[in-house]
């Protein structure tokens, strides 16, 4: 492995020189702009506005272009431009079909920047959209999601400088990318993977790192190799769903950088020439400055965990430059920013006592009291997560996501009155379009409240007719009406197109075999619960179902089989049976 480099000192400036540079005193650094991000699980969010509202977005160096979802453009009234005929966006889930919309004001970083323009289409992730390389790459810059910022550069006069100021002699990383117009504005490099030489996009905006199935092949890994496990859906940009899987490697050498027994996510992307996503569960452990003008970015490790804590560095390879090394007092906002990147590294403690120091400093601030409540509810603490969303709705009424997460917690501590309260008042308070309708509709769902269920999924699916969650939310109405036992013909032309769009989806299956349970269609219940038992042996729910399908056709033997062993994956699925007035026989668990 190649010595990591030691960085020399840099004078920056903001809008005048602040310090010379001894090694190249014709080095100047100008920073445009330091733009603060808050990680909200494997998510970078940027807080904006557009025309004067709140509208946060996902850093996203993957995307060549900001986008903001259809549903999300009609939400904010966002006038249409014309675009090229046939203008449409790929990503990991395929095409899908885009204009352009114009925002007159979009706030950044405290700046008010006039008529904007986004590209529209694609998957609602649920913010306002994504924030991508017509922004980030202006010029240089730098990922410090360990630190909560991105911070966009001009250098002049720096030529092959090494631009990592703020290793401060310690060693750091590089790795050469490609010019921006080779990467069609993308940032690029090659990686190596147990001896495969991978072309490898640095993306904000995938959570987790994943490895092309060619990539993987060339690489020695494949599904259904020993070791290689499922690993549910990927989503993109796209409508389309796609399988993943998990493997193992040996090696991962992103530039001088050597990550040792290495598990990451395997999926189809497409046609696509692009090998790997090296995503947030990578950049959330570095610190990179990306040197456009070079074409080269430089690096440090900066702690924690690696690709889900499964990596490991080279031994004595580098020392961790941390990301507080140099901080100064933190306001809130930073002991917020601190608690989110500490609850992302699942150090749970740190991100409570960081959050607490937000909120002492800001006793008025909801969202704060919201943020704890997600680290004391990941710690498994629910009375004290409930008593934060009590207190932040208490000082803010209209926060949307505190009233969902409340919803959540007394569902799942049997206030059914309560949660179902939460979720009224929600579905009064959103715009019609908004993306936590699915979520709505599924809590409802959970609450045995099926007519407001289906009332939520009808809102979303008729703002998002090109979505990659489409079949889930089909899914689920189809599953809500399977519970209520109506409108069964529609529930099972919903359960249909969900297993058209992801015929592998166990749950899928399961639904459309309640549907088929309910009619009394009572073999092609028997054929779905098996075809979802064939991918998840241990769904208690269709075993469950399968033995009433058997015990109506007179196959006893099968039908005890299948009682017993879903009791004894789900003791109370017999009683969530009733529920839902599914019985069996007399002598059979009930």
């Amino acid at each position: 492995m190649r010595t990591a480099r030691r960085a020399v000192g840099i004078g920056f400036w903001l809008a005048v020189v602040v310090g010379a540079m001894p090694a190249q005193a014709a080095c100047k650094v100008g920073r445009i702009a330091e733009i603060p991000i808050t990680m909200r699980g494997m998510r970078a969010i940027v807080d904006t506005t557009v025309n004067g509202k709140p509208a946060p977005f996902i850093l996203d160096s993957g995307a060549f272009f900001s986008i903001v979802p259809p549903a999300v453009a009609k939400a904010l009234d966002l006038p249409e431009t014309t675009a090229p005929p046939g203008f449409y966006i790929r990503g990991v889930g395929g095409s899908a079909s885009a204009g352009v919309v114009r925002v007159a004001h979009f706030g950044l970083a405290g700046v008010d920047i006039p008529n904007v323009e986004f590209v529209r289409g694609g998957t609602d992730f649920g913010e306002t959209g994504l924030l991508g390389q017509n922004i980030l790459g202006l010029a240089d810059v730098e990922y410090d999601l360990p630190g909560g910022a991105v911070r966009l550069f001009r250098p002049e006069g720096c030529g092959k400088l090494a631009m990592a100021y703020w290793a401060g002699g310690k060693p750091f990383f590089e790795i050469p990318i490609e010019p921006k117009e080779t990467a069609r504005y993308h940032t690029i490099g090659t990686v190596e993977l147990d001896g495969a030489k991978l072309r490898a996009m640095f993306d904000t905006g995938a959570s987790g790192t994943v490895v092309s199935l060619r990539a993987a092949a060339r690489a020695g890994v494949k599904p259904g190799d020993p070791g290689v496990e499922a690993a549910g859906w990927s989503t993109g940009l796209g409508r389309r769903v796609k399988q993943g899987w998990i493997g193992s490697f040996k090696l991962l050498r992103v530039g001088n950088e050597e990550l040792h027994n290495v598990r990451l996510r395997i999926a189809d992307l497409g046609d696509s020439d692009t090998d790997m996503l090296l995503g947030a569960d990578y950049l959330i452990s570095h610190r990179l400055y990306v040197s456009n003008a070079q074409h080269r970015i430089y690096f440090t490790y900066t702690g924690g965990k690696l690709f889900e804590q499964s990596a490991q560095m080279a031994a004595n390879s580098v020392i961790p430059v941390h990301a507080a090394d140099a901080e100064g007092p933190l306001d809130a906002e930073g002991y917020a920013r601190r608690g989110a990147m500490f609850q992302t590294q699942r150090d749970l403690p740190k991100a409570i006592e960081a959050f607490s120091q937000a909120i002492s400093l800001a006793p008025r601030q909801a969202k704060f009291l919201r943020q704890r409540s997600m680290a004391y509810l990941a710690e498994g603490r629910p009375v004290l997560a409930l008593d934060d969303l009590d207190a932040a709705l208490a000082l803010d009424p209209n926060d949307h996501d505190a009233r969902l997460s409340r919803a959540a917690l007394r569902l799942r501590a049997g206030n059914r009155t309560g949660a179902i309260g939460d979720l009224d008042q929600l579905g009064t308070q959103l715009p019609r379009e908004d993306a936590d309708r699915m979520r709505i509709a599924q809590l409802y769902s959970n609450a045995d409240a099926y007519d407001a269920a289906i009332a939520q999924f009808d809102l979303w699916m008729a703002a998002h007719r090109e979505d990659a969650g489409r079949a889930r939310a089909l899914n689920g109405r189809c599953w809500a009406r399977a519970l209520a036992n109506t409108d069964l013909d529609k529930a099972r032309s919903d359960c249909d197109a969900a297993v058209r769009a992801v015929p592998g989806n166990a749950s899928y299956l399961d639904s459309r075999g309640l549907v088929a349970l309910r009619q009394g269609r009572n073999e092609a219940a028997i054929a779905d619960f098996n075809a979802a038992l064939a991918l998840e042996p241990k769904l208690a729910w269709s075993l469950y179902c399968r033995g009433i399908a058997e015990q109506r056709l007179g196959q006893k033997d099968a039908a005890t089989q299948d009682f017993a062993a879903a009791v004894q994956i789900q003791p109370n699925v017999a009683e969530r049976a009733k529920r839902i007035g599914l019985t069996t026989e007399a002598g059979h668990p009930h």
